[in-house]
């Protein structure tokens, strides 16, 4: 009767350690992720700044804009869909995106903004 008890103690603590260091993984992961799209969210905004010349605070809204929209992005990359469906919302994510950095931007900002956009998907290796 103990060395049953013993062992299913035992047991108990084998699988809850399992379990922590297999979540703890997975969290490991996802901040390595969110800090790779928080630092490429930072470089496309001073990529902006240069271009559009913003103030501290536009900047500041973009790059958190940025991370929005990148997060939601990778939740589609890594959805179970067709790719067909994943170019669909990818798109909607664009506009979407394009969308509300109008509420950030000046009206030439966001025209320059616009402009360029149209510029970077024209070129032949755009988003290589």
């Amino acid at each position: 009767m103990k060395k049953t008890r013993i062992y299913q103690f035992t047991l108990g603590i084998v699988l809850t350690l399992f379990f922590t260091m297999e979540s703890s993984a997975q969290s490991i992961i996802q901040d390595d992720a969110s800090r790779q799209v928080e630092m490429a969210a930072k470089e496309r905004a001073e990529k902006w700044n240069d271009e559009l010349a913003l103030r501290a605070k536009q900047m500041i809204l973009l790059e958190k804009k940025f991370i929005e929209f990148d997060l939601k992005r990778l939740k589609v990359m890594d959805a179970n869909i067709s790719p067909e469906e994943k170019v669909e919302r990818l798109k909607n994510l664009k506009i979407l995106e394009t969308k509300d950095i109008r509420d950030i931007l000046t009206q030439p900002q966001y025209d320059r903004y616009l402009l360029l956009l149209e510029k970077e998907a024209e070129e032949p290796n755009a988003g290589q």
